[in-house]
């Protein structure tokens, strides 16, 4: 309720008719000369309405007071009620007793819900509002109304009028306004000519949403099918409500297969769910499958067979123009960084380990689409620095943040923002002009109602520090749950550019780097606690084998593996060598779907003393 209304309700004595069964009748202000009712007195005297305030999952507790003015001892009725500004004139209004009760009138409760007042005397009653945890933030406007038990005496035999005065309650509820959704089970079935398609649609954030839905596909060979809303969603979606829908889909294709996309969006709340679709599914793949092996052979016709393509397409051209620039992930360490930047890619391009400090420089993963060309940075987790190889990570996080053109912030939805996460939004803060993207990671790991509580507290962390996230995207890698959507929100944020890396490439990382990589992210499993941050890893030299068939081709790696002190290097080694082995099994089969070809692979041990401390040893090793 807007000032002005509130102003405009305060002049006006009529506040609300409770009228038996076919009768009609007036009601009055909070005090009609007969009864009053009334905020209880304060030290600081007598308060004409209440005003309270309260954060969400808290409660105020207060008392109002019924006096009775007659000379015979009255019985009223007792209830809080929700207000409204009337459609007509903007007034208070307020809602009659069996109305359904909302916001304040189904949060307040009395200590006592019918009251007799003797003649010329008050009785003051307890209250208590309790503001539940998913209570939408603002104004909530409400009343305490006594209404009197029996029907004031009229000329009229068998008119009976009971009448009601109230005390209006101003209800604030603090704290941020957090939109969030989510789009869960989406199932696609024939349904006569047509598709029948149900989905779970729920309001994870603290606001009233009013959502719309609409269903892309996307079929065989990637031809877009048309879109179309869908009908169904509710005119509002209250906080924490979950409600399951159902949709038609008029016109799917007869053969082909499909994968669906649902999304429902409401201002700056969007989420998106998928399904596969086939009518006929044996006959569909088929058709998928020849249609595959179709684009194959065309692409292999190579630059003249793409030029008559695009010659015998009348389809029109795209009028958005194509945006290609970088955008980082950053975050505390173990925070889902390099996990989500290979879930974007679609395939491995940086290691991951849930060992912090995995990441010790830049990774560019590369990701191609018809509308932009999105550059991915990993970067090292910013931390507390306790050794020289800390202090030069961090100087790469902050290099890397000055010259993209996205900031992605990864926090896990699983652990609660802590002094880590603070710092790093404070120095994100003084970031006036690249947009700044808040990324909660690992969501499959929590419920709702904790996701829904971390992205509160993310919107209240860039409210206090005095700017405003470009987006707040909930995902999971692991699950692949609104990865793609990520994509979709920082491509626009890019700027118009052609793409600055060819088709099909992936990354930049050199392969002897990303040999290196693979050989660490190897040698991380399953070692002590105090051992990763010692390990590092250098490969001297990749040869072809001489000598070697044609179609048998084998590629010599020499790889040395670093360590700090002579008594880490039994860990490494293990008991006859078998630890080593290990890291060795494991990080060739990755190295070679890497490299494509047949791998022997030459490891040593070596002691580099205190590397992570001394500046020449840092350079060996590529620091």
């Amino acid at each position: 309720m807007n000032g002005a209304a509130a102003r405009r309700g305060l002049g006006a004595l009529a506040l609300l008719g409770a009228l038996l069964p076919g009768t009609a009748g007036t009601a009055w202000g909070a005090d009609n000369g007969e009864w009053s009712v009334l905020p209880a007195a304060n030290a600081v005297g007598q308060r004409p309405y209440f005003y309270l305030a309260a954060a969400p999952g808290t409660a105020v507790r207060d008392a109002v007071t019924v006096t009775n003015r007659t000379d015979r001892p009255r019985t009223f009725r007792l209830y809080a009620a929700d207000a409204y500004n009337t459609a007509r004139d903007g007034g208070f209004a307020v809602r009659g007793p069996d109305e359904p009760r909302r916001a304040t009138a189904a949060w307040t409760g009395l200590a006592r819900d019918r009251v007799t007042v003797p003649a010329r005397g008050s009785v003051s009653v307890a209250l208590t509002v309790t503001v539940p945890e998913r209570a939408e933030p603002g104004d909530h406007p409400g009343a305490v109304v006594a209404l009197e038990d029996e029907p004031a005496t009229t000329p009229t035999p068998g008119l009976g009028v009971r009448q009601a005065v109230a005390a209006r309650l101003y209800l604030r509820v603090t704290g941020p306004a957090a939109p969030a959704l989510a789009v869960r089970d989406v199932r696609v079935r024939a349904h006569g000519n047509g598709a029948e398609i149900t989905y779970t649609l729920s309001n994870l954030g603290n606001v009233t949403l009013r959502p719309r839905a609409t269903l892309t596909a996307t079929g065989t060979a990637g031809r877009g099918l048309p879109a179309r809303p869908l009908d169904g969603p509710p005119a509002e979606l209250l906080p924490g409500q979950e409600v399951r829908l159902r949709g038609r889909w008029a016109d799917p294709p007869a053969l082909q297969w499909a994968r669906l996309t649902v999304r429902a969006r409401d201002g700056g709340a969007s989420a998106e769910g998928t399904a596969d679709y086939a009518r006929h599914p044996r006959l569909a793949a088929a058709l998928a499958a020849a249609l595959a092996l179709a684009a194959a052979a065309w692409s292999a016709l190579g630059a003249a067979s793409g030029r008559m393509a695009r010659m015998s397409d009348r389809s029109p051209e795209p009028t958005a123009p194509h945006r290609a620039g970088f955008a980082c992930f950053v975050g505390r360490p173990n925070a889902g960084k390099s996990t989500l930047t290979n879930a974007l890619v679609g395939t491995k391009v940086a290691i991951t380990s849930n060992r912090p400090q995995t990441t010790r420089h830049t990774v560019r993963g590369i990701v191609h689409r018809p509308d932009a060309q999105l550059v991915l940075v990993d970067t090292p987790g910013l931390h507390k620095p306790r050794t020289l190889l800390g202090e030069r990570l961090n100087d790469v996080v902050r290099t890397t943040w000055a010259e993209v053109d996205v900031i992605g912030f990864c926090l896990p939805a699983d652990q609660k923002l802590g002094p880590g996460d603070k710092f790093i939004a404070k120095e994100l803060a003084g970031i006036k002009k690249t947009p700044k993207i808040a990324i909660v990671t690992k969501t499959d790991l929590v419920e709702s109602k904790q996701l829904a509580e971390q992205l509160l507290a993310i919107h209240q962390l860039g409210a206090e520090l005095g700017f405003e996230w470009a987006e707040i995207v909930p995902v999971s890698a692991v699950g692949d749950s609104q990865v793609q959507l990520l994509a979709d929100l920082i491509a626009p944020l890019l700027p118009e550019s052609p793409p600055l890396y060819p088709e099909g490439d992936l990354t930049d990382e050199p392969e002897m780097v990303m040999v290196a990589e693979l050989i660490r992210e190897a040698a991380l499993e399953g070692v002590r606690d105090e051992l990763p941050h010692s390990i590092a890893v250098v490969v001297e030299e990749m040869i072809p084998r001489e000598n070697r068939p044609a179609d048998r081709p084998l590629l010599d790696i020499h790889a040395n593996v670093y360590i700090e002190r002579p008594s880490q290097k039994g860990i490494i080694i293990g008991p006859k060598g078998s630890r080593l082995k290990e890291v060795g099994m494991k990080s060739r089969k990755h190295i070679e779907a890497l490299l494509g070809t047949p791998v022997f692979l030459d490891l040593h041990v070596k002691v580099a003393k205190d590397w992570q401390r001394d500046p020449k040893q840092l350079r060996k090793l590529g620091f």
